[in-house]
């Protein structure tokens, strides 16, 4: 998805010449509560240079040109502006740079926000920490340190503090970690899935809706073993929504375990494994 977002103005000039209306929630997508306009810039000078964490913007040029840049961490991407009726809208998290000013360029900016010196980002590497961190949302309850940068946790995810969670990973809502558990990069986890003591998911694994782990083949209330079973979904493999996976069991690399399949025994590498008790049907 583009950074470069652009929302036309509307205009009512005619031939007296040009009327440019701007309206808070109608050509504006945002309440305007700040203003302020750059002009007068110095040839070879160029400004910005921070991001914001909570303010939405947006950037018209009435007069001359310039060029912009946007940052969000991951893509770099420019724009010019050089007319009147073009805004350009700047999020939350971008880093915005300003260059290329002509003699006579009048830069107005539009704000979400009033002015607070506290929002503003102003060193790149902080930007590039800030723009990374986990997402955890206010209704999970997330006692582990350990979550990767740019991973997200969902409402209602209960992570216990032992658990491991690499980057960018997408845990949805109604889930729940327990501590004895690792989880790579890019790995997806459904809602309605309960990852148990002794459970490792490999890099780019996909864990669909339900899917059910066991870690006890002969489990009783309040008795434990003195170790659970590993079980160990290998890199690129998927479980299809409501699979069911007896412990101690490895699903191989790229696997796919159909819904609703019931898994009692290791999987090879590539296998399509589907019914109860799984069989192969096939490789991928």
């Amino acid at each position: 998805m583009s950074l470069i977002k652009l929302v036309d103005l509307p205009s009512f000039g005619d031939e007296r010449g040009g009327l440019i209306a701007i309206e808070s929630d109608q050509s504006i997508p945002f309440q305007i509560k700040r203003l302020y306009y750059i002009f007068g810039t110095q040839s070879g000078v160029a400004r910005g240079f921070h991001a914001h964490h909570n303010l939405k913007q947006i950037a018209v040029c009435v007069k001359g040109s310039c060029r912009m840049i946007l940052d969000d961490g991951q893509y770099r991407e420019e724009v010019w502006l050089d007319a009147p009726n073009k805004g350009l809208i700047i999020g939350d998290l971008v880093w915005r740079e300003m260059h290329d000013f002509s003699d006579d360029c009048v830069l107005l900016v539009l704000a979400s926000e009033h002015y607070d010196e506290a929002d503003y980002i102003r060193d790149y590497d902080e930007f590039i920490t800030e723009v990374n961190k986990p997402f955890i949302h206010p209704l999970s309850d997330v006692m582990s340190a350990n979550i990767g940068q740019k991973t997200k946790v969902w409402q209602y995810s209960v992570i216990l503090p032992k658990a491991v969670i690499g980057e960018n990973c997408n845990i949805c809502a109604h889930t729940l970690i327990e501590n004895d558990v690792v989880i790579g990069n890019n790995v997806t986890v459904k809602s309605g899935v309960y990852i148990w003591d002794g459970i490792t998911l490999k890099d780019n694994v996909f864990i669909g809706p339900c899917v059910t782990f066991t870690n006890d083949n002969k489990p009783r209330s309040k008795q434990y073993p003195d170790e659970f079973p590993k079980t160990i979904v290998e890199e690129g493999a998927s479980i299809g929504a409501n699979a069911t996976l007896l412990p101690g069991i490895t699903i191989g690399k790229n696997a796919l375990v159909g819904a609703g399949a019931v898994v009692t025994k290791n999987v090879p590498e590539n296998a399509i494994m589907v019914g109860n008790p799984a069989v192969i049907k096939g490789y991928v």
